[in-house]
């Protein structure tokens, strides 16, 4: 149970920063730094979730990286929807596809890492 703490945790930070209304955060306007943002907290989002999910891993690797995948884009969504309560912020498409390129980045690399220590 204790694998799951930092999943929460991230989840709960992500959920804060969803919280905090758009004159807060001025400067994530720019250059979609915004998008940025999501990509990186997805990915640590994703990180955490798949070591949550090492014991299913172990036997199972692909199917705790489309659970991960999963996690992350419900999360994701649910984000966008609560986000759109929030004064001055406002629900986009593009932030839930960062989320998911974020989230994909991370396991894609770990099967890949896999990949490559695979005995032949």
């Amino acid at each position: 149970m204790l694998r799951f703490l930092p999943m929460l945790g991230m989840m709960a930070a992500i959920l804060v920063a969803a919280s905090l209304p758009g004159r807060v955060l001025p400067f994530l306007r720019y250059h979609n730094f915004d998008k940025l943002c999501h990509a990186l907290a997805y990915a640590a989002l994703a990180a955490s979730c798949l070591f949550a999910f090492q014991p299913l891993s172990r036997k199972h690797p692909l199917s705790a990286g489309l659970l991960t995948l999963a996690v992350c884009l419900g999360y994701g969504f649910a984000e966008e929807a609560y986000q759109s309560l929030i004064p001055r912020r406002v629900t986009d498409g593009r932030d839930i596809m960062a989320d998911l390129l974020g989230a994909v980045m991370v396991v894609a690399g770990l099967q890949l890492v896999r990949l490559r220590k695979r005995p032949d």
